[in-house]
């Protein structure tokens, strides 16, 4: 007789350790785009204030490849996972939770001298703050405009034409690095239906 598996045991890293939080994260993984947008909209007619269901399953998926770059040896995963649980009101992943002890213990036990040490470098030697800032700043919003112009008018051709129209508009100058963060923002998102978040 074939032995029962756990539906969880593949998710274990991923759940808080025990306690409030674990049923709510197990829920949140169980869900599909549609479930979550589900959701969101029961969510939206409640009034419930704080983050809605919609965006905390964003944020879990995004725990997720985060777990994985992590283990791949980036240390910043590690900062950005923190974030993404304070910022979607998420309770920490096991392996989050333990990776944290372990990166803090050191420097309080006097094993690294700096927090760079276990949390990584915030920024690579030489990185020029005010284009990444601009970068940060405008890249989303050179997205959704390009989404809008689309479902305005679905007969516009994503093309050079486009890109420096967009471009002029937002004061990104050429094409060139319009087209660059538009499909680097559509590919970080890996949600191409995040076209208009007022929807939600």
């Amino acid at each position: 007789m074939p032995k029962k598996t756990n539906p969880y045991e593949s998710l274990a890293d991923h759940l808080p350790i025990e306690g409030q939080g674990r049923d709510e994260m197990k829920q949140l993984y169980s869900w599909d785009f549609e479930a979550a947008l589900a959701e969101q909209e029961k969510w939206k007619n409640e009034h419930t204030p704080g983050r809605g269901p919609f965006f905390r399953w964003v944020g879990a998926q995004e725990l997720k490849e985060l777990y994985d770059n992590y283990k791949g040896g980036n240390e910043k995963a590690l900062t950005e996972a923190l974030y993404t649980c304070s910022m979607n009101s998420l309770p920490l992943p096991r392996w989050c939770e333990m990776a944290f002890l372990s990166a803090y213990r050191k420097v309080r036990h006097y094993k690294e001298k700096s927090w760079d040490d276990v949390f990584g470098r915030p920024h690579p030697k030489h990185t020029h703050l005010e284009a990444k800032r601009e970068e940060r700043e405008k890249s989303f919003r050179v997205y959704l405009r390009i989404n809008e112009i689309k479902q305005e008018n679905p007969d516009t051709p994503i093309d050079g034409h486009l890109f420096e129209t967009v471009g002029l508009e937002f004061g990104i100058g050429g094409k060139t690095k319009t087209e660059e963060w538009y499909y680097k923002y559509k590919n970080r998102l890996k949600i191409k239906y995040l076209i208009n978040p007022a929807k939600f």
